[in-house]
């Protein structure tokens, strides 16, 4: 069996597709670095119904370098530092693992007949530091993101091309866990038996995985 998992909103504990389970990494932003929040949101992340052509829609499809677009907007929004320290404080505030499906992850982890793997939306810099630096390779048996694919998770594309890498046949349906239920209809459209995400519940509790906890 294989299962993949989404990082932001299932993994991580930060960014999720409910308003109310939202813990923001940059809350405290403009005290830590004098940044104007709201300033770069819009400039970096675009606004509601605009997102696909923000700037950092084109860093995790693979389209633009993240640090060269930060050197773009950070001077506009009030910071003064380097962007290499930039993009440490922002991956590691946004770095909160899910102590509970992490302790799930692990468990499945010990399954002999399951493979785990990442499949999310991510530029080469986060990327590198998930798997690496915060250490989910010794998880996950391999990871998946958007700006590597060169299509964004809310294109059905996303999830053939991992089909296609993996070898994946049209019976096999792999697991999926995601915080937004279009993604997850889209990776059902790949032939994927997807779940949206809101709780450590969702995993223990899935029909296929019942009986794999004590």
């Amino acid at each position: 069996m294989k299962i993949f998992f989404d990082v932001d909103g299932v993994l991580i504990d930060g960014w999720h597709a409910n308003p109310e389970l939202r813990k923001p990494w940059d809350m405290t932003i403009e005290e830590d670095l004098g940044v104007d929040r709201d300033a770069f949101q819009q400039l970096f992340f675009g606004t509601p119904g605009d997102r696909f052509q923000s700037r950092m829609f084109a860093c995790v499809t693979g389209q633009s370098d993240l640090k060269a677009a930060l050197a773009e907007v950070l001077p506009q929004v009030g910071y003064a530092g380097s962007v290499n320290s930039f993009v440490q404080y922002w991956f590691e505030k946004d770095s909160n693992l899910n102590a509970s499906v992490i302790g799930l992850v692990s468990e499945l982890r010990q399954a002999g007949d399951i493979k785990l793997y990442l499949a999310t939306g991510q530029e080469h810099y986060r990327a590198r530091y998930l798997w690496t630096d915060l250490g989910l390779s010794w998880l996950f048996d391999g990871i998946f993101y958007s700006a590597e694919i060169g299509h964004p998770k809310k294109d059905v594309r996303f999830f053939e091309a991992i089909n296609a890498a993996l070898g994946i046949s049209g019976d096999e349906r792999p697991l999926f866990f995601d915080d937004q239920p279009e993604i997850v209809a889209l990776a059902a459209q790949a032939g994927w038996d997807g779940r949206a995400f809101s709780c450590e519940r969702d995993i223990r509790q899935h029909p296929r995985l019942r009986g794999r906890w004590p």
